[in-house]
């Protein structure tokens, strides 16, 4: 294997890729960003195929700049909705089962299976997932024994771990495996209590389908993936959830394709948290800013790829529905 020194890739991004790059601070640049990660991850939108046209490492130095910054100012409030979600779900679930006993939980309010008939194949894969979060929840007590003290003390003294220890150390897609199996009266509950209860959400799946959607922009900014394309989307986004946010927002064509439908679902459950609404304008206001750094960074075709023409009118709508 020949390694390159940062010289030699300055040189290959020039007479390969035709990329202009040159002098000793976008030699730094190219080092802070790194080659790997920031040129192969950055060189393309979506999809490996579709490469971004990068004329100048400016360019590129700009793109990579933008996704750090949306990293930046969308991670606090991730952070936060996990934190309300968990702390209200975490409410319910003990006023609703008079207990903090996983294990009592998982045999009394876990069973959305039975919503379904015993002869159906969405009966034997609910059932099959209720199996996977008790099997998922132990491993991960089994895993941070001798890890996290809370773990560690609640066991040492022979006792369970509570659910608000559960919670702690649980990820967030288990969080949503858990609320998808429990009953369908405890979901309503969640919801009802979250506000986002909808005439759209017949079969009451809201409740854990936003926390997936919020799981994978979540997990691709802790790991420190690009996300200003929104590569990260790996599950099939369900109609009537973009209708009603689209009817909530008075938004159109919600369909996650792009980070702003993301970030619009981010504004929507802060709204229905409660959270100040001159934080939420300071979100936007922020995100607007970055967009229009990027604007002057580079090529119109490249901001054309990155962003869509409906994004500002959709911001600007946002920031209607936040007039409500």
């Amino acid at each position: 294997m020949i390694v390159k020194t940062t010289n030699s890739l300055m040189k290959y991004l020039r007479d390969k890729h035709k990329i202009n790059i040159n002098g000793s601070k976008e030699k730094q640049q190219l080092v802070n960003i790194g080659y790997y990660h920031g040129y192969k991850g950055y060189r393309f939108y979506k999809h490996n195929y579709n490469k971004i046209k990068i004329k100048d490492f400016k360019e590129l130095n700009a793109i990579v700049n933008f996704d750090m910054k949306l990293k930046s100012i969308l991670y606090h409030q991730i952070m936060q909705i996990e934190t309300i979600y968990k702390n209200r779900t975490l409410q319910i679930l003990i006023e609703e089962y008079k207990t903090d006993n996983f294990n009592d939980i998982y045999d009394k309010g876990m069973y959305a299976y039975k919503e379904y008939s015993k002869e159906s194949k969405k009966y034997i894969q609910e059932l099959r997932h209720r199996l996977y979060v008790f099997n998922t929840i132990h491993a991960s007590i089994t895993k941070n024994y001798r890890k996290k003290d809370l773990v560690t003390h609640y066991l040492n003294k022979d006792s369970k771990v509570p659910l608000w220890g559960i919670f702690e150390i649980i990820t967030l897609g288990v969080f949503a495996d858990l609320i998808r199996s429990l009953s369908k009266q405890t979901r309503e509950k969640i919801s009802f209590d979250l506000d986002i209860k909808s005439q759209f959400d017949t079969g009451v799946q809201f409740v854990y389908e936003f926390v997936y959607l919020i799981k994978d922009l979540r997990n691709s900014i802790a790991h420190n993936n690009p996300i200003f394309d929104v590569r990260f989307k790996n599950n099939n986004i369900k109609l009537n959830l973009s209708q009603f946010l689209s009817y909530s927002t008075g938004i159109s064509n919600i369909n996650f394709d792009t980070i702003t439908d993301y970030f619009i679902l981010i504004v929507f459950l802060l709204n229905k948290f409660k959270i100040s609404k001159i934080e939420i304008n300071k979100l936007i206001n922020d995100y607007e800013k970055i967009i229009y750094e990027l604007k002057s960074a580079v090529s119109v075709d490249i901001y054309e790829l990155i962003i869509r023409k409906s994004t500002i009118p959709k911001l600007k709508k946002l920031q209607l529905y936040l007039k409500k």
